[in-house]
């Protein structure tokens, strides 16, 4: 049995988003088996980290839009 854990860094090496270690029973090891067992790991885990990585962006997208506007709106009307 082996272990898989998903580790996502920023460009500093940052944790953002860190899962728990699952385990993966690959079977009597034969590469259809491995193969299996990873395809089916990469089908649940995937999407989920997908769905985490766009709501981080949203929430920046979010972040930087607010700040854009409360600094538009400190600038004095010319």
């Amino acid at each position: 049995m082996v272990r898989i854990k998903v580790v996502i860094e920023d460009e500093q090496g940052n944790i953002l988003r860190q899962s728990e270690a699952q385990p993966l029973n690959l079977g009597q090891q034969t590469l259809h088996e491995i193969e299996g067992v990873v395809e089916s790991w990469r089908q649940q885990v995937l999407p989920e980290i997908e769905a985490e990585l766009l709501h981080q962006a949203q929430q920046k997208f979010t972040q930087d839009k607010k700040t854009q506007e409360s600094s538009c709106a400190m600038e004095p009307e010319r």
